[in-house]
């Protein structure tokens, strides 16, 4: 199965993505952005069991948006699979995501297909941090946050 999201997932860098990243060690940013996913998740119900996509766990090179020659910084991704949720209440469950981002100061950048219950949202922190939501074919919304690039440490951590 194939999984866009919203535009983020980037494998381009923007000047958003930089934003105050280059100071981040790996663990800060994969911290922050798992405090991230906790935040936006909070509240929903059903709860959602939140399915890992394994691939987010990779090593993920920032690449400029004008060549693509590595820059030697990383960005730390975590997708979900948000799982048991009513397919006829996609669109509720993204306007508690958006509300819940909404409420902890972050901007919404785009919304799309909420009236057709197939809801896409990104959206992005004042530090760097994206958000992007989408809708999936088997009717599953697939959640993913990243943290803007930064430079790694010599030696990257090995746990997620």
């Amino acid at each position: 199965m194939l999984v866009v999201l919203g535009g983020l997932g980037g494998c381009a860098r923007s000047d958003s993505m930089t934003d105050g990243g280059s100071k981040l060690t790996e663990a800060q940013a994969t911290a922050r952005v798992e405090e991230l996913i906790r935040q936006v998740v909070s509240g929903i119900t059903p709860k959602p069991r939140m399915e890992l996509i394994p691939t987010s766990l990779a090593e993920h090179p920032c690449i400029p948006n004008e060549g693509s020659a590595l820059t030697g910084e990383i960005y730390v991704v975590r997708s979900y699979h948000l799982k048991d949720l009513p397919k006829d209440g996609l669109s509720a469950v993204a306007e508690k995501i958006r509300g819940n981002w909404e409420s902890a100061g972050h901007k919404i950048t785009m919304t799309y297909r909420f009236d057709e219950g197939e809801p896409r949202l990104s959206g992005e922190t004042s530090d760097g941090f994206g958000l992007a939501l989408d809708s999936t074919v088997e009717k599953e919304l697939a959640l993913l946050v990243q943290s803007p690039c930064f430079r790694p440490t010599a030696s990257p951590s090995a746990t997620p």
